[in-house]
């Protein structure tokens, strides 16, 4: 059974550190994990996540300061790559890799702006 999860937003608590939100919070459902940082903030992704994305789909490296980009151009950056990865249905089959799921058991639905401002 193939279980839908709906993003409406996403957001980052520094450079390496990315959360998928649905329409009030970060999203805690299975398969994502929440992790914590020392401020009580809830992410999903951090550089050792996109370390192993990137296994799957280049795009999803986390920031090297040696990179052309700034901090935030890569923030800004990622979270469009986010946005279109879910959007093309892309993101399913990495996530399905990252947490070791049945293929096909997983589908995210971007339910938020269709030209948002991250």
């Amino acid at each position: 059974m193939k279980k839908v999860i709906e993003v409406s937003n996403i957001t980052s608590i520094k450079h390496n550190h990315f959360a998928f939100k649905d329409r009030t919070k970060t999203i805690e459902s299975p398969p994502f994990i929440v992790k914590r940082a020392p401020d009580g903030s809830g992410y999903h992704f951090d550089k050792e996540d996109l370390e192993r994305m990137s296994a799957y789909e280049r795009v999803l490296a986390p920031h090297d300061d040696r990179d052309q980009m700034t901090r935030t151009e890569y923030i800004q950056s990622m979270k469009q790559e986010f946005f279109h990865q879910i959007r093309s249905g892309n993101m399913n089959e990495v996530l399905t890799k990252l947490y070791n799921l049945e293929e096909g058991s997983l589908e995210l639905k971007w339910v938020g702006p269709i030209d948002p401002e991250f």
